[in-house]
C-alpha cells in the first residue's frame, strides 16, 4: 500500500525558539516541512534544520495586504513539487500549535482522503463593502497598501471613488466568472496543489492582476480551487482555532485565560493561532504538553 505524506507550509518571520517548538511537535513519520522565512528576517539559522524540513530559497519580502503574501505560497509549492509527491499539504504560520495529537490528524486525513478543506464565501458579500469586490477591480500603487490609519483612510476614498466610477474599475476578463475569498489557511491535496501551479503558469494574466490587488491571497487560492473540478471535493472548514472576537488583536494572539475557550470551542480543530512566546508562555507550554488531551 502506498505510504500516506503529509507536507506541512509554514510562513513565518519571528521567534524561532517557537518554530523549532511547533517543529518538533508536529514531527513524524512521513510527514515534512517547508518553510518560507520573510526574507526581511534573520532567524534561519535558529531554526531546526534536518532532512525532513526545507527552507524556500529565495524568500520573498512579506507585507501586509501585499501580492508577496501569495507569492510565497506558491514558492513553498514549487519546493514541495521538487521533493515529491504529498497526499496532503497543509497551510500554517509559524505562531500555529496543534491542538491535538499527529496520530489524530493523520487519521483524520487518511479517512477523508481526496477532500479539500477550503473555508470561503463566495463573491459579493452583501456585508463587505462593495461585496468585497473592491479587492480586485481596483489597481492599487503599493503606497496605499498599508495599516497605517491615514493611508487607511486615503485608500477607502480612492477606492469609493474608483468603484462609483465604472471606466476606472479594471477589466476582470482574466478571471473566471465566479470569485470567492476565504482564509489562506487551508488543508489541501497534493492533486489540488499541482492545478494551482499549472493553472498560474497557464494563466499569466490572473497572476499580473493579483499583483496589484488589495489582500488578494484570500481570493487567488480559493477562486482557482472553487472554478475547478476540485470544487466537488471541498469541504467548507478548516479545522483550525482562530479568534477573530476578542481582540485586542485580530486575530487574538492567545493567552492562558483563553485555554477554558479553546477547549469548548475548538473540540474539532486540529490547529490553533495565533500564540506568541513573548505574549504568554504559559499557554504554548500547556498546549504542547496537552495537546487539549
Amino acid at each position: 500500500m502506498q505510504t500516506f505524506k503529509m507536507a506541512y507550509v509554514i510562513l513565518c518571520h519571528k521567534n524561532p525558539q517557537q518554530i523549532n517548538l511547533l517543529l518538533e511537535a508536529l514531527t513524524a513519520e512521513h510527514v515534512e516541512f517547508f518553510l518560507h522565512v520573510d526574507r526581511k528576517s534573520s532567524i534561519e539559522p535558529q531554526i531546526l534544520h534536518r532532512k525532513d524540513i526545507h527552507f524556500v530559497k529565495d524568500p520573498v519580502d512579506v507585507q501586509w495586504g501585499h501580492y508577496g503574501q501569495i507569492e510565497c505560497i506558491l514558492r513553498s509549492f514549487e519546493l514541495i513539487r521538487e521533493h515529491g509527491v504529498y497526499d496532503y499539504i497543509h497551510m500554517i504560520s509559524g505562531q500555529d500549535l496543534p491542538l491535538v495529537a499527529n496520530g489524530e490528524i493523520v487519521d483524520f486525513f487518511k479517512e477523508n482522503r481526496g477532500k479539500e478543506f477550503v473555508k470561503h464565501l463566495k463573491l459579493p458579500i452583501e456585508a463587505e463593502m462593495w461585496g468585497c469586490l473592491y479587492r480586485v477591480s481596483v489597481f492599487y500603487p503599493r503606497f496605499l497598501i498599508s495599516r497605517a490609519k491615514a493611508v487607511s483612510e486615503i485608500r477607502n476614498r480612492y477606492i469609493n471613488l474608483v468603484m462609483s466610477v465604472p471606466v476606472l474599475k479594471r477589466s476582470l476578463k482574466d478571471l473566471p466568472m465566479d470569485l470567492y475569498k476565504g482564509s489562506n489557511w487551508m488543508s489541501i491535496t497534493g492533486e489540488c496543489m499541482q492545478y494551482i501551479l499549472e493553472f498560474t503558469k497557464a494563466n499569466p494574466g490572473y497572476v499580473k492582476l493579483f499583483k496589484n490587488s488589495f489582500c488578494g491571497d484570500e481570493i487567488f487560492f480559493h477562486t482557482i480551487i472553487l472554478n475547478s473540478k476540485f470544487k466537488a471535493n471541498v469541504v467548507n472548514e478548516i479545522k483550525r482555532y482562530t479568534d477573530w472576537d476578542t481582540g485586542p488583536e485580530f486575530p487574538r494572539t492567545l493567552r492562558a485565560e483563553d485555554y477554558s475557550r479553546i477547549r469548548q470551542q475548538g473540540t474539532e480543530c486540529f490547529w490553533g493561532r495565533k500564540f506568541d512566546l513573548d505574549v504568554d508562555r504559559v499557554i504554548v507550554e500547556d498546549i504542547l504538553q496537552r495537546q487539549l488531551a
